[in-house]
């Protein structure tokens, strides 16, 4: 019914999104980093009326709560920034979530247009973040910003979630779901694509493995036992509890659709203090997972038994036990279900911009889990997409960006109600 109206705001605002998004793109908003972005968000949020609230997550209350995930980083100079469109009454609300925050670049010299240019090229714009995700966070700006310019006021209120801290585990959500902020449905815009869905999130814990060796002379090697050799066994032994993995778990969000479904693996190892001495240890660290309906916490168990039984065959490590860690980033698996009235919602209102159909499945490890678990939020995964994500030469494809919006804007309007 207001699809037309929608679509022509959208136009109407369609430079200003371009140089929203390019604004936020030339920011290097690295972990830590993240302010001057919100600044510039806030500056937005404001200019459109909306009901802003910034504040600076606080680090001890963070670190009480069972979510919390230990990063090392304090949250006393990342604010997030949230703006409600207030409803008239009596609809039911929904948030939009977008995080600021990206991973490391590279090397500068390999990126084409730069990884801070926001270069926009042939109906992609190019940078660190462009798809993950700050086109999500524009297309959620974008989706208010039409709403009012085509004056229409919806019953439920819509919040537009602006966070910090999403890629080394998500404290920034966190940190919001604390201060109260939850809805009756959550869109994470996420560079999933305009047919995809995500409904559910893998667990998460990362790990750490210490190989004991003997250290000495490179001239004694055939009498020392190199804990670089013994890693290799390690590796190989977690490569064999993955497959066993593989071939046990079972899920309809994840059999057809991931090569790996739930991942486990080594990924670093560090060893050795000089060229020509046999080092003294090796530590290796990776990360092991698993699917909405398993507790990461019992896997994490599992996982540690299978090793250390599988260690206590060999006679170095018999003598020599491996030392097994948790450490930082940690998830717990999380899903809606998949008859849940956003989910259908969202296919229509995608299908009547797409003209196609959404698949809904599940996702790997991301904030879907908090506003779910810890905030009574029903949230799903959808945003628009592009390519290269944590790659060199990361871009979005700005149409994306926009049709994101005008499914997003549909959606408002049929899950939120219009004020008569």
């Amino acid at each position: 019914m207001f699809s037309e109206q929608i679509d022509r705001a959208i136009k109407h605002h369609r430079a200003d999104a371009l140089h929203l998004l390019q604004d936020l793109v030339r920011i290097p908003s690295l972990e830590g980093e993240e302010k001057p972005c919100m600044d510039v968000l806030e500056r937005q949020l404001l200019s459109m009326g909306l009901e802003v609230d910034r504040w600076a997550p606080d680090d001890d209350k963070l670190a009480a709560h069972p979510a919390f995930v230990p990063t090392g980083f304090s949250y006393a100079e990342r604010p997030n920034v949230v703006g409600v469109y207030r409803g008239a009454g009596g609809g039911r609300s929904l948030k939009f979530n977008g995080h600021t925050d990206v991973v490391p670049i590279g090397p500068p010299e390999l990126w084409q247009y730069g990884p801070w240019s926001g270069e926009y090229v042939d109906g992609k714009i190019y940078g660190r973040g462009s798809a993950d995700m700050k086109g999500g966070v524009v297309s959620n700006v974008l989706c208010v910003l039409a709403l009012q310019s085509a004056g229409i006021q919806l019953q439920g209120d819509v919040i537009v979630e602006c966070v910090v801290d999403e890629e080394s585990g998500g404290n920034g959500t966190l940190a919001s779901v604390m201060r109260g902020y939850s809805a009756d449905a959550c869109i994470f815009t996420e560079p999933t694509g305009l047919d995809k869905m995500g409904i559910s999130n893998r667990g998460a814990q990362f790990f750490r493995i210490t190989v004991p060796g003997e250290e000495g002379g490179i001239e004694y090697k055939h009498e020392l036992t190199n804990p670089i050799s013994k890693s290799f066994e390690v590796f190989h032994a977690v490569e064999a509890y993955s497959i066993m993995r593989e071939s046990q778990v079972s899920h309809s969000l994840y059999d057809e659709i991931y090569n790996t479904k739930v991942p486990t693996g080594i990924c670093k190892m560090v060893a050795g203090e000089w060229p020509s001495t046999i080092a003294s240890q090796a530590i290796l660290e990776g990360s092991i997972e698993c699917l909405p309906g398993e507790d990461i916490h019992k896997i994490k168990a599992d996982f540690k038994e299978y090793i250390l039984e599988w260690s206590r065959k060999d006679a170095w490590f018999a003598d020599h036990p491996l030392e097994i860690e948790w450490f930082g980033l940690w998830f717990d698996a999380a899903q809606i279900d998949p008859s849940h009235p956003m989910v259908g919602a969202l296919s229509a209102a995608a299908k009547s911009v797409t003209g196609r159909d959404v698949q809904v499945g599940g996702s790997g490890g991301c904030d879907l889990r908090l506003p779910v678990l810890y905030g009574d939020t029903p949230s799903v995964l959808f945003g628009p997409s592009g390519a290269m994500i944590h790659s060199t030469d990361e871009y979005i494809e700005f149409e994306q960006v926009i049709d994101c919006a005008r499914v997003l804007a549909r959606m408002a309007v049929d899950w939120c109600g219009v004020a008569s």
